[in-house]
């Protein structure tokens, strides 16, 4: 878990490294130069596909398909000489999270009819775009959660009509060229002191909002985004605010609805600037091992506010556990159970692998606290996915509530609501090594975490175990099995 700076994306096409996709960097033994010419793109709508306006072309759905085609020329320098001039093509082709199956193979089929040049292809992702397809839309790219507004039968080209409710969007990117905007549910629990924000209003009002400890690479990227969003409405008295935290006019509130908690930063003396690092303990190799994500781009020397998305953890295989560390707290973060119907039917097998997966990585993470001698001395805490405090969620660009996965949570939880509750990870690692239970406590579904169900008369205490059975522990062992099944039936022991 101890690693040097990670390094920055680098694309690499036909043979060639090409960084971000712009400008100068050395490349073996050459310098090359990457600029690019032109950028193309098409929308793919019921097996058909729209070139798009230029003017227009940053603005993609989520619910849509699209093929980016990339004219860009390299230019190879030895020194100050130049060797050759080198023109090149690429296609990505961009898949919303909300495009169906068949939009997405129509897409990945359109990619190939319209590559006339035989390029290579990409495939992107929504929320995994690496910075060189970023690059492409110089700082103007707009991610539409909403569906695209159709001109009869045909779809919207061009701008939008302007809303008649509040639409938000996050700022992302940590480079100017590769800013973006992602839209978000409009409403106060979706701001971040952390980040910055776009809020356009119904009166033709956008906002741009500067958290109190974002970065000043985010506020510049906030400040050219609301100033170009106007292009993507059809207005005629469009007017940009810029708020700071904590100074918002009375309007601002207004547009968002009701009061939510956010857990503002405002009163913090903390900078709280600083990358995250998240880390996903797995042991299906048959080694357990903490591999870490990083964030697709980002930069080197720069810190990413937000370099994670929900995805990351409720898109992995359940259940998870993955360590987020946030500097001044440590997050121990617990997946579900997947099952057709409740998470009790769960084989004990399963459970018993996990609770030793949970048991090793309460271990990995305190030595992890002690061996990176983190300077803030956090507190470190497990959390279970569905129940994620507010100053947790607040680590993410966006969120949403999944009501489906808090059903699976520990049934104390949810039975007492108490989501977000805070205990210690050294409160839960004793709970998860208890060696000795009461009959009550053993009796009742689901059973205790770590607890092996094939044995549960091994977690009584001698004087309960004698109490139980009318006979030693020693005894009972000598007795055939099948009789001690028969007496583990009779107390709800089997």
């Amino acid at each position: 878990m101890h690693r040097p700076q990670p390094a920055e994306e680098v694309l690499k096409l036909e043979f060639t490294k090409l960084g971000r996709g712009r400008g100068t960097f050395k490349s073996y033994d050459e310098e090359i130069t990457v600029l690019t010419d032109d950028v193309k793109v098409w929308l793919v709508h019921e097996y058909k596909n729209y070139k798009l306006p230029s003017s227009y072309n940053h603005m993609l759905y989520a619910s849509e398909g699209y093929v980016v085609r990339w004219e860009y020329h390299l230019e190879v320098f030895d020194g100050f000489v130049r060797k050759h001039k080198c023109n090149r093509c690429a296609y990505y082709f961009w898949q919303g999270k909300e495009c169906e199956i068949n939009s997405k193979g129509a897409t990945a089929l359109m990619t190939v009819e319209l590559d006339k040049e035989k390029g290579p292809q990409v495939r992107v992702v929504q929320n995994r775009e690496p910075p060189s397809f970023l690059n492409l839309f110089n700082g103007k790219l707009v991610v539409r959660t909403d569906k695209r507004q159709m001109l009869g039968r045909e779809p919207n080209l061009g701008r939008r009509q302007f809303p008649t409710a509040t639409e938000m969007y996050v700022v992302r990117g940590e480079c100017a060229e590769e800013g973006h905007l992602h839209q978000i549910e409009p409403r106060m629990g979706s701001l971040r002191s952390r980040g910055c924000f776009i809020v356009v209003s119904p009166d033709q009002t956008v906002y741009v909002w500067l958290g109190a400890k974002s970065t000043p690479h985010q506020r510049e990227n906030a400040q050219k985004a609301g100033n170009e969003i106007e292009d993507n409405y059809i207005s005629d008295n469009f007017r940009v605010v810029m708020v700071h935290e904590s100074k918002e006019p009375p309007s601002f509130f207004t547009s968002l609805g009701r009061h939510e908690d956010y857990s503002p930063l405002v009163g913090s003396i903390d900078s709280h600037i600083y990358t995250p690092r998240l880390f996903r303990f797995d042991s299906t190799s048959g080694k357990f091992v903490a591999d870490e994500v990083l964030c697709k781009y980002r930069v080197p020397d720069r810190d990413t506010q937000f370099p994670f998305i929900q995805d990351d953890l409720y898109g992995s295989s359940q259940p998870a556990l993955f360590l987020l560390d946030a500097k001044y707290q440590l997050w121990l973060w617990q997946g579900w159970f997947e099952t057709a119907e409740d998470s009790e039917k769960v084989t004990g097998s399963a459970r018993q692998t996990f609770a030793r997966n949970k048991k090793v990585a309460m271990e990995t993470v305190n030595n992890y606290v002690d061996e990176m001698m983190l300077a803030e001395n956090p507190k470190v805490f497990p959390i279970e996915a569905g129940y994620e405090p507010v100053d947790f969620i607040s680590l993410f660009p966006f969120w949403s509530e999944r009501e489906d996965v808090k059903r699976y949570g520990n049934k104390a939880i949810v039975e007492k609501g108490a989501g977000g509750r805070r205990t210690s990870i050294n409160t839960a690692y004793k709970m998860l090594t208890r060696t000795e239970y009461t009959l009550e406590e053993l009796q009742v579904e689901p059973k205790p975490e770590g607890v092996d169900p094939s044995r549960l008369e091994d977690y009584l205490s001698e004087e309960e175990f004698m109490k139980v059975f009318e006979m030693h522990r020693e005894e009972f062992k000598l007795i055939a099995k099948w009789k001690q099944v028969v007496m583990k039936q009779r107390k709800l022991l089997y």
